[in-house]
């Protein structure tokens, strides 16, 4: 198969890998994590070992590929880039790689170059803003699992076991979440929670999978889950209402379009419904300083244009032109 892209979006849990020729999708394959930081150098090699071996199987061959762009997690850290670029080089791709962080596949995806606002909240949370045809970056959040990424899935986890300890403590009232989250880890005791936390190899999207929790009808209703819930719907807001500030501060009057994006906000109604309302009051409470000048609400919810690994496939086709 001559003239193919490739694209990757590596999340911090998974990759998904779209073979792409003249616009038209011809193979889509799922494999485990890049994040550097999560999985380390043995574990983002495995990754590309096994994709590498599924593409070839499935007869693309290296020397035919145009061109690769990879979407994923972790990039900002320097080894990251250069161990991604020497494996796909061993393995054959002496074409043009693309090493970019996945909030910008996801982006280019979801707006292409058209001005508006992708929030995202998966295992981690960042919103990022485009205008000027792309040309113009906002962004707000995003600096990792240990000193940000509120409202994320993993920030769910964390407080979900955060509660479950000062609900046994007497901090806090007693929570279904107890129960739910001892299930889960197949635990008993308050012990097991902490050994389970910091054990050794525990990575950030086991913690993030307790989020998971969240949508079961009764513990939607506990007062426990509620303040978690209303709390990530709060840090969502603050990152898109930042982002659209830095936009406007910069003369962007206009309205623009909000994409949502990642786990939780697909899963979770209560936290999209939450985060709903805390923009729309947010703005209409700006309009009202404003006397009316400025519209209730100078977003509103779009879809995505395409997903995050065909955004990796069009910067690659992007990049290289």
């Amino acid at each position: 198969m001559k003239g193919y892209y490739i694209g990757m979006d590596g999340g911090g849990t998974g990759t998904t890998i779209l073979v792409s020729s003249g616009g038209r999708d011809l193979c889509r394959i799922e494999a485990e994590g890049l994040n550097y930081n999560s999985f380390g150098q043995a574990g983002v090699t495995k990754t590309l070992e096994h994709v590498a071996a599924a593409l070839k199987e499935k007869g693309f061959e290296p020397a035919c590929c145009l061109g690769v762009g990879i979407g994923c997690a972790g990039v900002s850290n320097p080894a990251a880039k250069t161990l991604i670029n020497e494996k796909m080089l061993e393995f054959g791709y002496t074409c043009p790689v693309f090493v970019f962080g996945d909030q910008r596949a996801a982006m280019y995806g979801a707006l292409e170059r058209e001005d508006g606002i992708l929030l995202i909240a998966g295992t981690g949370s960042i919103c990022l803003g485009q205008a000027g045809g792309g040309k113009e970056e906002y962004c707000a959040g995003g600096f990792g699992h240990l000193i940000d990424d509120e409202g994320s899935a993993y920030a769910l986890g964390r407080d979900i076991l955060s509660a479950v300890v000062r609900a046994e403590d007497g901090r806090e009232e007693k929570t279904v979440l107890k129960d739910a989250v001892y299930e889960k880890l197949g635990i008993s005791s308050i012990p097991e929670i902490i050994e389970y936390v910091y054990a050794r190899e525990r990575v950030k999207g086991e913690i993030a999978s307790l989020a998971m929790l969240l949508g079961d009808p009764e513990i939607r209703k506990d007062a426990a889950a509620v303040r978690i819930m209303e709390k990530a719907a709060g840090e969502l807001s603050r990152l898109v209402l930042t982002v659209l500030a830095k936009m406007q501060n910069q003369g962007r009057e206009k309205g623009v379009p909000l994409v949502l994006h990642g786990s939780v906000l697909k899963r979770n109604e209560r936290i999209r419904e939450e985060l709903l309302k805390a923009l729309e009051e947010n703005c209409k409470k700006k309009a009202r300083r404003a006397g009316s000048r400025m519209p209730a609400l100078p977003i509103w919810i779009a879809d995505a244009k395409k997903d995050a690994v065909h955004g990796a496939v069009g910067l690659a086709e992007a990049m290289r032109a």
